[in-house]
């Protein structure tokens, strides 16, 4: 399909689907909707909201209060319009950067959602958010052990180098995005019968999980990449 890059003025990612349908998930607009969803009661119902499940998860701060978990705030307006939609659909995915630099791919419908479930666990997720740094330079359609290395890199810069350390962050990493993942999977089994944005949240599971292995083969991989 013929892409118009004058079109995309905002940062996100914008969905086409081979019948027409269209996304925007635009970092702009996924706010101002999860806000106005997040508000009005009559799309977040008492029973949804009162749902133990939809309770704070073991590694939250406000874990054991009486509290919505903030993780599923961005997914909440577009569940129902993915419900037609299943993880392996294609989709043509524009991802534009801050700069305005703009990504084309051609991909599946979880690679593309990742964006939002990465969203909703790194800048919501009220415990998840302090590994957010830990991302900087990783974007949408990366390989997988290209993002593992740079993700690597950034934990190994931000605690000097200091391999215990930075061994430690990366487990405690691993650890909490796994519960938390695995917590909006619940969640959204009870929400929709989609599985595209369970399986992006799968994807950025197996994704931390990569960061226990072998980090010294990746890294050799991918600096082999740059030679």
């Amino acid at each position: 399909m013929e892409i118009k890059t004058d079109a995309y003025k905002r940062e996100g990612m914008y969905l086409h689907l081979a019948d027409g349908d269209f996304f925007d998930f635009s970092r702009e607009n996924i706010q101002k909707l999860a806000d106005e969803y997040w508000n009005d009661p009559s799309k977040l119902p008492p029973r949804v909201r009162e749902n133990e499940y939809f309770k704070t998860c073991t590694v939250c701060p406000y874990k054991g209060q009486d509290v919505f978990c903030s993780a599923m705030k961005p997914l909440l307006p577009f569940l129902d319009k993915m419900e037609k939609f299943s993880s392996f659909d294609r989709v043509t995915a524009v991802y534009v950067r801050h700069e305005g630099l703009i990504h084309v791919a051609e991909t599946a419908m979880q690679d593309a959602l990742q964006y939002v479930t990465n969203m909703s666990i790194f800048e919501y997720c009220e415990n998840a958010k302090q590994f957010r740094l830990y991302f900087r330079s990783v974007m949408p359609f990366m390989g997988l052990n290209e993002a593992a290395a740079i993700t690597f890199l950034n934990i190994y810069w931000l605690n000097a180098g200091d391999r215990e350390k930075v061994n430690s962050a990366a487990r405690k990493m691993v650890s909490d995005i796994t519960q938390t993942t695995s917590s909006c999977v619940k969640r959204l089994n009870l929400m929709c019968d989609s599985d595209a944005f369970m399986n992006a949240y799968v994807k950025t599971q197996i994704f931390a999980q990569v960061l226990t292995l072998n980090m010294n083969s990746v890294l050799q991989e991918y600096f082999k990449g740059a030679t």
